[in-house]
């Protein structure tokens, strides 16, 4: 194996062992130099002669010089340690590809980060990935601490001291090899080196730019914890790299390092940061010299040194075989030869001392004995090629006796096993009747059930899937799973959480789910991803949940690192199935990694849990302390006092002495708390009886279960339990916190409320009370959350020094790599949402053709747009009709030609943009039946609100979400900066994004009148082209790149091919930024996963330092390291029958010795998604129930304190043998309005099911619960009184959509699962089952039941089938219950207050109108205080009516006269409104005035009669002042001879002005080109001036194309793209071009004629007269003839079409017919044959076209003779136009040199007219015309511009000049910009002369001391480099110029602009003009001056010639 370099040849394979495997956790990418060679050189000595010498020296010096060889560049994430001083079980790493799991050490889950700091040497070799992970090391050996030469066993650590009986255990002869590459492979870079951070603070003295690291630091790191060491040596600046490069270590450095460092891969936390620290160790000159130096040394020591030493050297030995199988685990390729090397000194050295009679313990031959099998195995993948990198992870492994593989062994994830499994898992249920064997099997089958809880579902529902068999699956119906179809991933997102992905699936089946109720997707979902029947999957997690993404089809994923590789290798635009399991993975994955982790050793209580002993005992803190313990806590309610031994418990405890000696007093309550005489009574801690025995339970026994029956105060009891334990902090806490875990947020908020309490303030500000958990509606709770904590002032100042450097070293990269993927991912999102620029796509374009899309059409704008122009790319793809700035069809291109109109578009009636649109709009294809499949959607609303009068209820969705987001979780601002990125580069990018249907309309209204002439695009039409877009972009097909390499002629395609192109260049873009983002997301995770470790540190800091830490189960498993860093010592779960066993269990440490278990298993148990093992397995048995079962001591709550007697009577004896009632409960009143506190109300009405969320409904017990409700509000009951429970979601948004707010505002919904731990005075139930089948669901279980029936205080009400309930047991005893006390009928008794004996039955909702207001049908008739009775019926509530308001009409009198107040008895009177006749004091009139009205605030409101000055009476009110300005409308007679109608004001200002009235009469003449003048009568001076006419051209070219300039334009040659196609080939030119000639074979024969000539010369066969026999598509004969294309019209299926009559002969059942290729019109044969052969009058050559639309006819295989001569006279008539323009341009430049206008650019272009096309003529022309008008400017600038502006004008001159004679043909028309520019610019600074010659007169000529400021401005702009002005521009400028020179009015005009502007000629544009050309008798194409001389020999050239 001698040094090659690196590997780089071979292909990467994976290993498979017995079972393939991977990791679970991160990986990285890894590059190193080779395999053993020095700068080059091969050193790997064991083939030469010096690696035989037997002598240890000569090993020695060969491993000198092996240590040269250089160090690793990079090094990859990921991997697990495998031994280590103590052994508390690491996690494994996880494998989705092959089911295989990875199992770490027991002591080490690595997880591992890029290493990117400075000093590392760049490698020379690129390898693969391949982390290797060892199995598991049942070894350890305690870390050492302080003093180095003392014993390594004599002061061990705490975590050491707690694993040490981990040193046992053996390896097995089989094992197994895994390994799984890693996505970060595929971001292949080289490193950059970095310069350490510098310090940042002087308080900072840990901190330097590059720390020293001696003995004494070694030893001070030595005293900190694992994860503090491989931070503080992992942060910035730690020095490590120079220490251990250092080669003048002396021994005792040498141990104390090995120490240290074994010290540190004992971190099973922070194991990303780990990877960092070993990737320098791995590289060092520590372990490549050092090391190997000692060990070989060691037996020449051994000898010299005492004991202790001897024992500490051989321990070493250990160390440095463990130390050695975690780096080869982690780096396996980098490190395969140093630890091979060091392995063989090992075995050789343990060989020696063995023959010296040294004696190893057992586990340090075990552990070479697993290195050597490491080495083995890695050599020869190395040999094999398939170890080439340190990105595959490595694992041993073995199976157990029975053959079942270990379940540290199995992946947390599912697995191709776990999903096509043709066999049953194996399975242990949970024993509830006998104890547990031993802790791995009870740890094993808690493993296994809990994963398969999850896994089943999505098994059972992807096996339905692929049995469908190719069905259409949006038929089916799947119970396990929800399935999302078309899913793709869109774009990656960067959040803190680490890379998220925001993914888009199909809303077709999907578009009626409710998303705010649905449960799809929620936070925590585990999808699976697979586009191959599930062969391969990628696993994903919900990551966000935003309903309103999800009603787009949009949701957000975090991919596992083995799932984010996977999608590297795919293509962007891969298409997935995704489907969704219900189960909340996210809680599952923490809880079974916990599992894995957790050791059978370090599980506490086995003696309870495992074996179920009954005998219980005290807590072990408490013997050395029970004679100190107080209750004084216990006798009052005031708080706690925050003494010094509560502050101090949280450093380490005190001697019992000490505690003895504080506060002596306080310790005199109890003499010993394990003597309960000795405990105060019952009375003096206000205890029942029961509760006094639970308190005695809890805080004397190591193991306390507490059950509490509802309303027994189980909450109450443990408060009182943690506030005795508080105030005994100093012996129970010793530093440790208390540790209560809730299953839900609300009643951790509860608990928690409750201990806030009765602690002081002093304790709340010092953060001794810190929640954990999702979000808190608890504005206390908020305040004391660990975010919030973490984030107060300075807490981050106050973390040590290494620990601020790496945060601030990683926040900062972070940052930096989190910019380039927003912008990466931005980009690739905005890709695939519409179409993007050229200029985005020029490089793939350019580099696949040659070419960018403007060099390939003449005139096209070039290659370089603004982004605020028309893309040349929607042209291209024919939708530049759908852009915002040409809307309008036959919008022309900018081309180099066309000077730029006002509008800056014009609007052309051409029909080849019709032609271009519909080929465009053919590529649209039928859309789907979007609605067919829809599911069904929830309940539909049919209450009597509004959707904004509908009661809140937290829906059920909501709820779940709310457990699950733990803090920190919620991503959702950081998704919303990307979509706000992704905007801005859309912006920049995107030349068209086509919008929703409804936003299209949006836009679209009160734009109708926007355009009036020319052709507009219809609603439907752009509708379609929008779907066209919309589709194209849709279809991941493109065209192949050798096709596209051979195209130069990009607008010659057809529209469907430049889409297939389109989708090539985008499929290339989209490649690229995929492959560059990798790297970056690789980067960025692994950042982001090394700041989580330090936030976790922060979080120790933080839970460290309280007295109580309150988690949810969730939170708990979740955090569950950091809890084994903290041990706590005392555990207290509220509702732990409601909770999984497995999670209590994750939820324990090693250090726990007192366990408080609150709940009752008589309620609801634990929640499972799978029901068969819930009940067959046990899974839903709790810890709790479970120990109770096995008569494990518990002490239960008999006094019940909530409800009425009755109630409690329906619990016991049925659900609780015993259930006492506090005397409190006798004391509620009886509820008003009934005659019953209880009853249960019968009925057999049948339930509705609901498909989504598999639900019911029951609409009649819905409706009559309402009515209660209300009836019960009506009693004066407020509605917060009310609780309305049910059993299933269904019915409780049935309830919602039914009670208005208006009404129920306050009253609780709720279903019965999330009411357990509440109450309320009044409950009504709604059971909802009821059906002919008897299926009672879930109420057959005694749990729900009892929480159902126990939330009620004062009343219950239920309503129910009890008819079909009656078969279950248990309601079949509650109904004898209640039938015995007369409380279960068909009918609810209501009673009315008012009149006790008038009773009301109520059996539906109709029945309540009985008693409309609560009461009874009884009319009121209370006299009220205005006289009247009160109207309404019996109301129970406000008696005294005090509230009550009268509607009777008011009696009252309001004035003098006797009026009477018109308004209701209630309201208030006012003043009399009544209007009376009053005579207005100033005008005399009479008006009717309100009777209190005062005459002085009156306006008199009769019309004035005031005559203005204009004649015109006044318009306005006689009170009101006259009006000004006349708005009479008056007819004016014009000077003209027109009329017109204006305001009087507007005649009376132009006459007072003496302005003429200007007529704007349209003008409506006809001009000389026969169009109608768009001017008005003043624009045309009367008619005796119009303007130019602005209607298109209509002459036609001579190419057969339509004019593009405007009427009063001189015609140019046509700039489209040639037309002209035969059987070969497209014409690649533009029209004006010559068309060459196609010199192959004519393709035109048929069986019984072919043609002899070539493809361009016109045809010398005859057209066939045969029909043709062929069959159409739908079976019926073609119409056509031989040899020809088939017509697509169907003689029987287009009868109508084909046999309209247009020749005559259409109707002849034999007629045969023609279709046009051009326009698709089909004619009769006979009929059309004449058409075509019918000579044009005159001689005059005029193009075939179509009758019926006169369209040219281009293409036709029956008429090529005729078409090809056409063609030919057209290629003639061509040729002469380039003569004749190249003579004319040759003319004119002679004329121009008379005038002194020459350039010496203008010859050579003279030169090349000889034998151009007319297309490089008109080029040529072009340029020279801009050449002589930037000549003509600079003669005239010079003698009008000041020498000091010329200095400014002469450079961009120049450059115009040369840009001008290099231009190509698409940059013309950005060279006619520029030369306007600098005209513009000239005549500025010539009027900016003249302003200063007219003011300043003494000032200097060719100084300009003063400046005109506008003149000043405009200049400025146009000299401005960066500003690129276009044609509007330039306008505005020149308009702005005039104005100015009309302002100055110089001496001398400046003439230069109407001098320069034009190219004077005397050439007529005619012979462009097909009209002015014919054909003689001869043949000959002549052109003629007049377009009526035609057919006269006399007048052809070469007939005069000849």
């Amino acid at each position: 194996m001698s040094g090659s370099g690196g590997q780089r040849g071979g292909r990467s394979t994976q290993y498979q062992g017995h079972g393939s495997s991977s990791s679970r956790g991160y990986r990285g990418k890894g590059e190193h130099r080779g395999t053993g060679a020095t700068r080059g050189r091969s050193q790997n000595r064991r083939g030469d002669g010096r690696s035989q010498s037997r002598g240890r020296e000569a090993e020695a010096g060969a491993i000198r010089e092996h240590t040269g060889r250089a160090p690793f560049q990079r090094c990859p994430p990921l991997s697990r340690d495998l031994t280590g001083p103590y052994n508390p079980e690491g996690g494994p790493v996880q494998s989705q590809e092959r089911g295989r799991p990875v199992r770490a050490a027991a002591a080490n889950q690595f997880v591992c980060n890029d290493e990117r700091r400075a000093g590392r040497n760049k490698s020379q070799g690129r390898t693969g990935n391949f982390p290797f992970l060892p199995m598991r090391n049942p070894s350890g050996i305690p870390a050492t601490s302080g003093t180095y030469h003392r014993p390594l066993n004599s002061t061990p650590s705490r975590n050491s001291t707690m694993n040490e009986h981990n040193s046992q255990g053996g390896l097995d002869q089989s094992h197994r090899a895994a390994s799984q590459p890693n996505l970060s492979d595929l971001g292949h870079h080289q490193s950059h080196e970095r310069r350490p951070r510098r310090g940042k603070t002087a308080q900072d003295s840990d901190h330097k730019p590059s720390h020293r690291l001696d003995f004494r630091s070694l030893e001070k790191i030595l005293q900190m914890e694992p994860s503090e060491v491989v931070m503080k040596l992992a942060a910035p600046g730690s020095g490590l790299k120079e220490f251990l490069d250092r080669k003048d270590t002396t021994e005792n450095l040498t141990h104390v390092t090995l120490d240290v460092l074994s010290k540190a891969c004992s971190c099973r936390t922070s194991r990303h940061n780990l990877r960092h620290l070993l990737s320098v160790v791995k590289d060092s000159q520590f372990l490549k010299g050092t090391i190997p130096m000692f060990v070989m040394t060691l037996g020449m020591t051994l000898g010299t040194i005492d004991q202790d030493t001897r024992e500490q050297n051989i321990a070493r030995i250990k160390l440095i075989i463990d130390l050695h199988i975690t780096l080869m685990s982690m780096f396996p390729s980098s490190t395969v030869i140093d630890v091979s090397l060091t392995m063989v000194l090992l075995e050789k050295e343990l060989a020696h001392l063995q023959q010296e009679g040294v004696v190893f313990g057992e586990d340090v031959y075990e552990s070479l004995r697993r290195l050597q099998n490491m080495a083995t195995h890695l050599q020869e993948k190395k040999r094999d090629g398939t170890l080439r990198s340190d990105n595959y992870s490595f694992l041993l492994g073995k199976w157990d006796e029975e053959g079942v593989e270990d379940f540290r062994l199995m992946s947390v994830f599912p697995t191709y096993e776990d999903v096509h499994a043709t066999e049953l898992p194996f399975l242990r249920p949970n024993v509830v009747g006998e104890k547990f064997q031993d802790g791995k099997t009870y740890l094993d089958t808690h493993f296994r059930l809990l994963r398969e809880d999850f896994i089943k579902p999505l098994r059972d529902g992807i096996s339905q899937v692929l049995h469908f068999q190719g069905k259409d699956l949006r038929q089916g119906r799947f119970d396990d799973i929800r399935i999302y179809f078309n899913a793709c991933i869109v774009a990656p997102v960067c959040t803190p959480k680490g890379i998220l992905y925001r993914v888009e699936f199909d809303m077709k089946n999907l578009k009626k789910i409710n998303w705010e109720s649905s449960k799809r997707l929620l936070y925590g979902a585990l999808v699976c991803l697979s586009m191959d029947g599930f062969k391969t999957m990628i696993f994903a997690t919900v990551a966000n949940r935003d309903v309103k993404e999800l009603q787009k089809g949009v949701t957000t994923l975090f991919f596992t690192e083995e799932s984010r590789m996977k999608l590297a290798e795919m293509s962007p635009s891969d298409v997935f199935l995704m489907v969704e399991t219900m189960a909340f993975f996210e809680a599952y994955r923490h809880v079974l990694e916990g599992l894995q982790e957790m050791s059978a050793e370090d599980l506490p209580m086995q003696r309870y849990i495992i074996s179920c002993e009954k005998d219980i005992s005290p807590p072990g803190y408490l013997l050395a302390h029970q004679h100190s313990y107080s209750l004084r806590a216990l006798l009052n309610d005031q708080q706690l006092e925050t003494h010094p031994l509560l502050l101090r418990s949280r450093g380490r405890s005190l001697p019992a002495a000490a505690l003895d000696s504080k506060d002596t007093s306080r310790r005199q309550t109890v003499k010993d708390i394990l003597n309960f005489s000795d405990w105060p009574s019952q009375e003096q801690l206000r205890l029942d009886d029961s509760q006094m025995k639970a308190m005695q339970l809890a805080l004397t026994k190591e193991l306390a279960i507490i059950q509490g029956p509802p309303g027994t105060g189980k909450t109450f009891v443990g408060l009182k339990i943690v506030k005795a334990l508080l105030d005994n902090a100093d012996i129970c806490l010793s530093g440790c916190p208390i540790l209560v875990v809730c299953y839900t947020n609300h009643a951790l908020d509860q608990f928690l409320e409750g201990i806030l309490k009765f602690m002081s303030k002093s304790s709340i500000s010092a953060s001794a009370l810190v929640r954990v958990g999702g979000r808190s509606s608890s504005e206390a709770m908020k305040e004391l959350s660990l975010n919030n904590l973490r984030k107060r002032t300075n807490f981050r100042q106050n973390l040590p020094g290494h620990l601020r450097a790496m945060f601030a070293e990683l926040k900062k990269d972070g940052e930096n790599f989190e910019n380039e993927m927003e912008r990466y991912a931005a980009k690739f999102q905005n890709s695939a949402k519409g179409v993007l620029h050229e200029n985005v796509l020029e490089r793939y374009i350019f580099s696949l053709h040659g070419v960018t899309l403007g060099e390939t059409q003449l005139g096209g704008g070039g290659g370089s747009h603004r982004k605020n122009t028309k893309s040349l790319m929607l042209d291209w793809l024919g939708i530049s009709m759908l852009s915002r700035s040409s809307r309008q069809m036959g919008v022309a291109d900018e081309r180099w030609d066309q000077p730029v109109s006002g509008q800056g578009s014009s609007c052309t009636n051409s029909v080849d943009d019709l032609a271009r649109l519909t080929e465009v709009i053919s590529l649209v294809e039928p859309l789907d039946n979007e609605d067919a499949t829809s599911e069904v959607s929830s309940v539909a609303a049919d209450g009597d609100g509004d959707v904004a009068d509908l009661l809140q209820v937290t829906e059920e969705a909501e709820q779940m979400q709310a457990e699950r987001i733990m803090e920190g979780d919620d991503v959702q601002k950081y998704i919303h900066t990307a979509l706000e990125r992704m905007a801005a580069t859309q912006r920049e990018d995107l030349a068209y994004v086509p919008k929703e249907e409804k936003e299209e309309e949006e836009e679209e209204e009160g734009k109708q009148d926007e355009y009036d002439e020319g052709w507009q695009i219809t609603r439907e039409m752009k509708k379609n082209l929008k779907n066209v877009v919309k589709q194209e972009l849709k279809k991941k097909d493109h065209m192949l790149e050798e096709d596209a390499e051979q195209i130069t002629n990009l607008w010659a395609l057809p529209y469907k091919q430049r889409w297939h192109l389109y989708r090539l260049w985008l499929s290339k873009y989209r490649r690229e930024i995929r492959t560059t983002a990798i790297f970056h997301e690789n980067e960025y995770q692994r950042i982001v996963d090394r700041l989580d470790e330090l936030r976790r540190q922060e979080d120790e800091t933080v839970l460290r330092s309280a007295s109580v830490i309150g988690m949810t189960t969730t939170g708990a498993a979740r955090y569950r390291r950091v809890l084994q860093d903290i041990q706590p010592r005392i555990v207290v779960v509220e509702e732990a029958a409601e909770v999984l066993e497995a999670h209590i269990i994750t939820t324990l440490t090693s250090a726990c010795q007192h366990l408080i278990l609150i709940g009752d298993h008589q309620q609801l148990r634990p929640s499972a998604t799978v029901y068969e093992l819930a009940r067959n397995f046990n899974l839903e048995v709790s810890l709790f129930e479970r120990l109770i079962r096995m008569d494990v001591p518990y002490v239960r709550l008999d006094y019940q304190h909530r409800m009425r007697p009755e109630i409690a009577k329906l619990l016991t004896p049925h659900i609780y043998d015993k259930l006492e009632n506090h005397s409190s409960v006798h004391l509620y009143e009886n509820i008003k309005g009934v005659t019953t506190n209880l009853f249960f109300v019968d009925h057999e009405h049948l339930e509705e099911h609901i498909q989504e969320g598999r639900s019911h409904q029951n609409m009649h017990e819905a409706t009559f619960v309402k009515a209660l409700c209300k009836h019960l509000i009506c009693q004066g009951y407020e509605p917060s009184q009310i609780t309305v429970l049910t059993t299933y979601n269904g019915q409780l948004f049935c309830l919602k959509n039914i009670m208005p707010k208006s009404t129920f505002q306050g009253v609780n919904l709720c279903v019965v699962d999330r009411y357990q731990g509440e109450e309320n005075d009044i409950v009504i139930l709604s059971l909802v089952r009821s059906n002919k089948e008897g299926r009672v669901g879930f109420l057959n279980i005694p749990n729900r039941v009892c929480v159902a029936l126990s939330r009620a205080k004062k009343a219950l009400f239920c309503i129910g089938n009890m008819t079909m309930l009656s078969s279950v047991p248990l309601w079949r005893k509650i109904n004898d219950v209640l039938s015995r006390n007369g409380q279960v009928g068909k009918a609810l008794t209501l009673r009315c207050e008012n009149h006790p004996d008038t009773v009301t039955e109520v059996s539906g909702p109709e029945d309540f109108l009985k008693a409309p207001l609560g009461g009874c049908g009884l009319p009121c008739e209370y006299r009220l205080d205005c006289g009247h009775v009160c109207t309404k019926s019996c109301h129970p509530t406000d008696t005294d009516h005090k509230l009550f308001k009268c509607k009777k009409p008011c009696a009252k009198t309001l004035c003098q006269d006797g009026h009477g107040c018109p308004k209701k008895c209630s309201e208030e009177c006012g003043e009399c409104q009544v209007l009376v006749t009053k005579t207005m004091p100033k005008c005399g009139h009479e008006q009717g005035v309100a009777c209190s009205q005062s005459l002085g605030s009156f306006i008199c409101r009769v019309p004035c009669n005031k005559t203005l000055q204009c004649s015109h009476l006044c318009m306005r009110a006689c009170g009101e002042s006259c009006t000004r300005n006349c708005p009479q409308r008056v007819t004016v007679p014009l000077n003209c001879g027109h009329e017109i109608v204006m305001p009087c004001s507007v005649k009376q200002e132009a006459d007072n002005n003496q302005e003429q009235i200007k007529c704007w009469k349209k003008c409506d003449a006809e001009l000389d080109c026969g169009h109608i003048c768009s001017g008005s009568c003043f624009k045309c001076a009367g008619g005796s001036a119009h303007l130019p006419c602005a209607s298109p051209c209509d002459t036609q070219l001579i190419c057969f194309h339509q004019c593009q300039k405007e009427c009063n334009q001189r015609c140019v040659a046509c700039t489209k793209p040639c037309e002209i196609q035969c059987y070969h080939r497209k014409c690649p030119k533009l029209c004006l071009e010559a068309c060459p000639p196609c010199d192959a074979p004519c393709g035109w024969h048929c069986k019984h004629h072919e043609c002899t000539r070539l493809c361009h010369e016109p045809c010398d066969r005859p057209p066939c007269m045969v029909p043709c026999y062929k069959k159409l598509k739908c079976g019926h004969s073609c119409i056509g003839m031989c040899g020809e294309p088939c017509p697509k019209k169907c003689r029987v299926c287009n009868a109508d079409d084909v046999s309209e009559l247009f020749f005559g002969n259409e109707a002849d059942p034999e007629a045969r017919f023609v279709q046009l290729a051009d326009c698709e019109h089909t004619f009769e044969v006979r009929g059309f044959d004449s058409w075509m052969a019918s000579p044009e009058e005159n001689g005059a050559i005029r193009p075939k076209s179509c009758p019926k639309c006169r369209a040219p006819i281009r293409r036709s295989v029956r008429y090529s003779a005729i078409l090809k001569s056409a063609q030919l006279d057209v290629e003639a008539m061509k040729k002469k136009a380039a003569v004749m323009l190249a003579e004319h341009v040759q003319s004119t430049v002679k004329e121009r040199e008379k005038t002194g206008i020459k350039s010496p650019e203008i010859p050579p272009l003279l030169s090349m007219l000889k034998g151009a096309d007319l297309g490089r003529v008109a080029v040529i022309k072009e340029k020279i015309i801009l050449l002589s008008q930037l000549e003509e400017i600079n003669r005239n600038a010079r003698l009008n511009v000041p020498m000091t502006h010329m200095l400014r004008i002469n450079p961009s001159m120049q450059l115009c000049v040369k840009k001008v004679a290099r231009a190509v043909i698409g940059k013309l028309s950005e060279c006619q910009t520029e030369v306007k520019r600098i005209l513009c610019l000239a005549e500025a600074c010539a009027l900016a002369g003249a302003y200063a010659k007219a003011h300043y007169p003494a000032s200097s000529a060719c100084r300009l001391t003063q400046e005109h400021p506008k003149l000043n401005h405009e200049i400025d702009k146009l000299m401005d480099g960066e500003l690129r002005p276009n044609k509007r521009d330039l306008q505005n400028v020149q308009e702005s110029l005039d104005d100015i020179a009309k302002e100055i009015n110089p001496a001398t005009k400046w003439k230069l602009r109407e001098d320069t502007e034009g190219f004077s000629t005397d050439l007529s544009c005619n012979f462009l003009k097909l009209a002015h050309w014919f054909k003689c008798s001869r043949g000959h194409v002549y052109y003629s001056e007049s377009a009526d001389a035609g057919g006269q020999s006399e007048l052809c050239t070469d007939c005069l010639m000849e």
